[in-house]
């Protein structure tokens, strides 16, 4: 073949065909799929069930609560806990970058909210690691949640509108630069104000929230990919007395937050590939919490605060050989911390009551069989004020700083069958308080048979104080890395192709956690606001957890666990263990759904003709091209309490610093979901409406205790019976 100059040499070859005869070859699919790098404790969930769970359909978190390691400390609250750690101890990562709580109105150092900022839309699959996690994911001690996002449309230009109760919102997605790139982007916004004013009623949370990504295809091996999401919101809360309000009747909140970044991923060869990412996150939350005197607002507690976050991070993996990979990464970040809070000066006063019925209240200590005995006492109650008992000094804190953090982590994987093995090492560094630890992990999977594998995970797992608690200004000395220690130990099996069920026991120690200085001992006037890392605990438990994929008409799942999660008692002169705030014991949860597909079915090819069917289509009952019924059910024992104490003589509720703690629980927790989602398809739109019905039986969950000024107290209670629709049309 000769090559001129400026010219195409064109080439044909000619191709004969012949048959070739062989034995028959079978090739399916498995319906459960397993995270990188996952030996225990781990889930891999999927768009649709995502989209088909009854009460997570629009909260990712939210439908991880059905998973026997997680529990919730109320309805109110997406918030993850994980095998009796607290809720700022659980990882999010979004397409590689790190999201330090990605809900609206979401407090500091926790990674929870009523509202998930994520658009569902965007999710290809969730891979959520309970504990044992690898070496590559770090900082956290207790859960990871890592969201894969898919790209947008390379062909089309596609559209969606959803409206709810809570909002609306509009997707977009389509190519650009011929092809060679694709965009998804969404907003949301919420119109709960124009419902709840109508309605009477005063806290108006509003919201919105918006989300892109975009992917460039430099060549077939390399490609640049866009993330953002942000969000904000507001509400004002007057005259409600409230759990979550911690004794505060008047509140204006407001807040913001984002996570942007940049990746560049290239398949430098056909054995590996490696990430390199760049970004920033950054939250801020502002408050006033005030009371209302003759018509005037006055402001006794006011905060601005702020978190960010400036990171870099890559990743290398590379596979030696099909049976040996392994993984390497650096990561640095550079964290900032705003913290201005004013709590005015406040007075206690010691008041004089008078005589009733032979009864001096004054050296009366049995005040509830008073009250008791008495129930019209308050109306006779007016006392005088005859002096100040003491004066507290507030709270004026004007503090700001950053720090830098610097990690590295190697790890090796090792596929011997019907051995898995994987072992790392993580290395993190913060000069600020001289840490420098290594974090050793190691996980085993043996196949004793197809069908049936034995998996153990052991590791140390250390985690960064929150901001505000390092950064501190009264703390004695830097804090030192909390961390867990974790021993797993499992047994999986698959029943059938679509059935597996799991059983694990695991054990996980913590050391170096955070607690108040004021809490360290058992005098009441102690109010020093630093910390010390002197707390420790530890967590135990079983989990069995049967799960049916949707193969042909049904799915289900079914979790069960039992735990212990303990403190050590803080106070330098008691030496007990106490149940922790989330030690909730047992946990169950049973979610199903049965899908019908009546688009196949003559007779409602017929229906769907008719003249009647677009005047009666849209009753939530009503038949559609397939019809989802789906359930949730949970039950969780009652949640520890330690009961406050009145005093009288001063008008204040307070907890007894010489009681052990947590020796009261709540009732137990029992809520029924049911959801009915219809999917329609048309020539030109498809269109989906779902009815989820909350709390079916209207049961009473118990909350907390509202503790009023006049010595009483008031149960709260989780969400009652709550219908939930919405719609979405897709063009």
């Amino acid at each position: 073949v000769n090559i001129y100059s400026q010219r195409q040499t064109p080439l044909k070859f000619y191709l004969h065909t012949s048959a070739l005869q062989g034995e028959t070859v079978k090739v399916t699919a498995g319906y459960f799929e397993k995270a990188k790098d996952g030996i225990v404790s781990t889930q891999t969930i999927g768009i649709e069930e995502i989209r088909s769970d009854p009460v997570g359909s629009y909260d990712i978190q939210m439908m991880v609560h059905a998973l026997p390691s997680v529990i919730t400390a109320t309805d109110q609250n997406n918030e993850i806990i994980v095998r009796g750690g607290g809720p700022g101890e659980n990882l999010f990562i979004m397409d590689n970058l790190e999201i330090p709580n990605p809900n609206h109105f979401g407090e500091v150092g926790t990674g929870g909210g009523p509202v998930n900022i994520l658009n569902t839309e965007f999710v290809e699959r969730i891979d959520f690691f309970a504990g044992g996690f690898s070496a590559r994911y770090g900082d956290k001690q207790s859960s990871v949640m890592d969201i894969s996002l898919r790209e947008g449309n390379y062909s089309n230009f596609e559209s969606e509108l959803e409206v709810s109760m809570g909002g609306a919102g509009l997707l977009a997605e389509g190519p650009f630069a011929d092809g060679k790139g694709s965009y998804i982007a969404s907003i949301r916004q919420s119109f709960l104000k124009y419902i709840i004013k109508s309605a009477g009623l005063t806290a108006v949370p509003e919201y919105w929230n918006s989300q892109m990504k975009a992917v460039y295809n430099i060549d077939s091996r390399n490609k640049l990919i866009f993330n953002a999401v942000t969000g904000s919101d507001y509400v004002k809360i007057e005259d409600e007395s409230r759990p979550d309000m911690k004794g505060a009747e008047n509140v204006e909140h407001k807040g913001s937050q984002y996570t942007t970044g940049l990746t560049y991923k290239s398949l430098f060869s056909k054995n590996g590939y490696y990430l390199l990412s760049i970004g920033k996150t950054s939250s801020t939350w502002i408050a006033d919490v005030y009371n209302i005197n003759d018509g005037l607002k006055e402001t006794y507690f006011s905060r601005d605060n702020l978190e960010s976050d400036n990171f870099i991070k890559g990743d290398v993996v590379y596979k030696i050989s099909p049976a040996l990979e392994l993984s390497a990464g650096i990561n640095g970040k550079y964290g900032q911390y705003k913290m201005l809070e004013d709590l005015l000066p406040d007075t206690v006063y010691l008041f004089n009551y008078p005589n009733i019925e032979g009864i001096n209240l004054n050296n009366y200590n049995d005040y509830y069989a008073l009250i008791e005995a008495h129930p019209d006492i308050h109306d006779d109650l007016t006392p005088d004020t005859v002096g100040v008992a003491k004066e507290n000094d507030g709270i004026k804190i004007n503090n700001s700083g950053g720090l830098w953090k610097y990690a590295a982590y190697s790890q090796v994987k090792f596929n011997w069958h019907p051995f898995l093995f994987t072992t790392g090492l993580r290395f993190d560094k913060i000069p600020y308080n001289s840490t420098s630890v290594v974090s050793p992990r190691a996980g085993v999977s043996v196949s004793l048979t197809p069908v049936t594998k034995i998996n153990a995970a052991i590791g140390r797992y250390y985690q960064t104080p929150n901001y505000w608690m390092l950064l501190n200004p009264n703390n004695a000395y830097p804090l030192k890395h909390s961390y867990t220690k974790q021993q797993i130990l499992g047994i999986e099996h698959l029943f059938a192709d679509d059935i597996k069920g799991t059983v694990e026991i695991y054990n996980k120690t913590y050391h170096q956690r955070p607690v108040y200085i004021a809490d360290t001992t058992s005098s009441s006037l102690d109010d020093r606001l630093g910390f010390t890392d002197t707390g420790e605990g530890r967590a135990r438990g079983l989990e069995i957890f049967l799960q049916k994929k949707y193969a042909r008409k049904w799915y289900g799942t079914l979790s069960y666990s039992y735990s212990k999660a303990e403190g050590v008692d803080p106070r330098s002169d008691v030496v007990k263990y106490y149940p922790w705030d989330f030690d909730f014991v047992n946990g169950f949860t049973l979610v199903g759904g049965y899908k019908f597909k009546f688009r196949k079915s003559k007779w409602y090819q017929e229906f769907r003709e008719s003249a009647i069917f677009p005047y009666i289509s849209w009753m939530p009952f009503m038949v559609s091209d397939q019809l989802e019924l789906s359930f949730r059910y949970h039950y969780s024992g009652g949640r520890p309490y330690t009961p406050k104490v009145y005093d009288f003589h001063h008008r204040i509720w307070y907890i007894d610093p010489h009681v052990d703690y947590n020796t009261e629980r709540f009732d137990y927790y029992s809520r029924l979901d049911i959801m009915i989602l219809r999917r329609f398809n048309f020539k030109r739109i498809n269109l989906t409406t779902y009815l989820d019905l909350q709390n079916i039986f209207d049961r009473n969950n118990e909350w907390d205790r509202v503790y009023l000024d006049d010595g009483t107290y008031e149960m709260s209670y989780q969400y009652k019976q709550l219908p939930v629709g919405g719609i979405i049309i897709e063009f």
